[in-house]
């Protein structure tokens, strides 16, 4: 260590040495330049026929002409200081810790960015951007182009607004199926030379929510993540212009193992019929205000809101909205006591709020916990509906599901009209969905790696861990199995 700090200090000394010769030298040629120049201008006056008095005169008019020539151009680099200053200042709503932490924003940029490879030719920008957005704002998706067929040679780069979509991005997409070709996810090549350049560390305590449903607010979604711990801080990016959340923000713990436990408990949570992306964070920074800066622009964004029928903080959630978040485990729902406060959804003085007992939603997250030993696999969205339904399917996705352990059993499970109707069975609104029942809890973990989120026909499958003995329940009386 010490050599090193030696060495350093070995090559600044030398530099400086290096640098300090052509500085003198050059500060003593401005200086004979200088001296060459008044000599000059002295020659030239006295040469000029006029008096001492005229000659002086016109010694002082030049003197102030140097002085206010030098006055104007001090007051010049002072504006554009200043003009600089104010763009470097993020705009109102701005949600980026890294550049609030002062980090370049070069290479806040790169760290931001992703290559993607191995694109179908059939597929667009506007496609890329569609399927990347989960993961938190694209700022832009660039794919280049062959000047002589105008289609893209397969590759391209999608940039996010922070690094942590950027990061969620290579882990679920690299390796995806999409429209027939297995994508290939990677950071840009001088992605090491940005992260060489510092960046503020992250806090351990803090972590990325992505792709929440613009219905769930702020405060509801604080609830939803209270059960792992204290929460200091719990802000969404605002929309400044749409007057909503733009579906990403950030949460921060009082403590470092809540923080750990939330990201691996709620990566891959369904709520509000989206699965959240949950992940630690990547760089470190001030958090900004979040939806509060919505009420910063007065009146006019209360008009806004007002003109819309919703307030100015958030988009008032539906009902059903935190009935899925409390979708887990149902059944624990009719054995809750009811003494407690409910906890409202809506914001005091609205009527017709969802009252979901606050005890409950905690209850029910804990209980996703509870599931992580399942053995079992639930697979939503393979399939459009039952019309698509053939006797090969449960077949094709024991093929595929082999991959990560031995299968007992596959089943297809079509959900009755009753089932559709009343959301019964802890099901979403899916006709179709396909249960995979593995013989080690390990082998459901991995499956649920390898099927959430990929494409199958044209499909994002959703895929999550599902308790046995619902299961059992659910599938009691379906004729459509297989067992390898």
């Amino acid at each position: 260590m010490e050599t090193q700090e030696q060495n350093q200090e070995q090559g600044s000394n030398t530099q400086t040495e290096a640098f300090t010769e052509p500085q003198q030298q050059q500060q003593q040629e401005q200086s004979i330049t200088t001296g060459d120049e008044e000599s000059a201008s002295a020659q030239v006056l006295s040469n000029s026929g006029l008096t001492q008095e005229q000659q002086d005169s016109v010694k002082r008019a030049q003197a102030y002409a140097q002085e206010l020539q030098q006055t104007v151009y001090r007051e010049v680099l002072e504006i554009e200081r200043k003009r600089k200053e104010e763009e470097s200042k993020p705009a109102a709503g701005t949600l980026n810790p890294g550049l609030a932490g002062g980090m370049d924003s070069r290479n806040h940029s790169v760290m931001s960015r992703v290559y993607v490879g191995s694109i179908n030719f059939e597929l667009t920008e506007e496609h890329i951007h569609s399927v990347f957005a989960e993961f938190g704002s694209v700022r832009s998706v660039s794919m280049s182009k062959d000047p002589m067929t105008g289609r893209h040679k397969g590759f391209g780069f999608v940039e996010y607004d922070v690094p942590e979509a950027a990061s969620l991005a290579m882990e679920v997409m690299n390796g995806t199926m999409l429209g027939g070709r297995q994508l290939r996810i990677g950071r840009p090549n001088n992605y090491s030379v940005a992260v060489m350049q510092g960046f503020p560390p992250p806090p351990p305590e803090r972590i990325y929510v992505a792709n929440v449903n613009e219905a769930i607010a702020e405060e509801a979604l604080r609830e939803i993540f209270a059960p792992f711990g204290d929460v200091k801080a719990c802000v969404l990016a605002p929309d400044m212009v749409m007057r909503k959340h733009r579906g990403w923000g950030f949460i921060e713990f009082a403590e470092e193992s809540a923080a750990e436990q939330a990201a691996m408990a709620m990566n891959g949570f369904s709520l509000g019929n989206l699965v959240l992306r949950v992940r630690r964070c990547v760089v470190g920074g001030p958090l900004g205000e979040g939806m509060v800066a919505l009420d910063a622009e007065g009146s006019d964004a209360q008009t806004a809101a007002a003109g819309t029928g919703g307030s100015a903080t958030a988009v008032i959630p539906p009902p059903q909205v935190m009935e899925v978040a409390a979708s887990i485990n149902k059944s624990i729902i009719g054995a809750e006591s009811t003494a407690e406060e409910p906890l409202t959804t809506r914001g005091s003085g609205n009527e017709g709020g969802s009252a979901i007992p606050k005890h409950v939603i905690q209850q029910n997250v804990m209980q996703k916990l509870a599931t992580s030993g399942s053995a079992v696999v639930q697979l939503e969205n393979v399939v459009g509906g039952r019309s698509e339904v053939d006797d090969d399917l449960a077949g094709d996705m024991a093929g595929e599901g082999m991959k990560c352990g031995r299968i007992v059993k596959v089943v297809v499970h079509i959900a009755s009209d009753e089932e559709l109707a009343g959301g019964a069975h802890d099901r979403q609104g899916s006709e179709v969905c396909i249960f995979v029942q593995y013989a080690e809890p390990e082998s459901a973990t991995k499956a649920l790696e390898l099927f959430d989120g990929r494409w199958f026909g044209g499909r994002r499958v959703s895929a999550r861990l599902y308790d046995p003995d619902q299961y059992r329940m659910v599938t009691s009386a379906d004729t459509m199995v297989y067992i390898p």
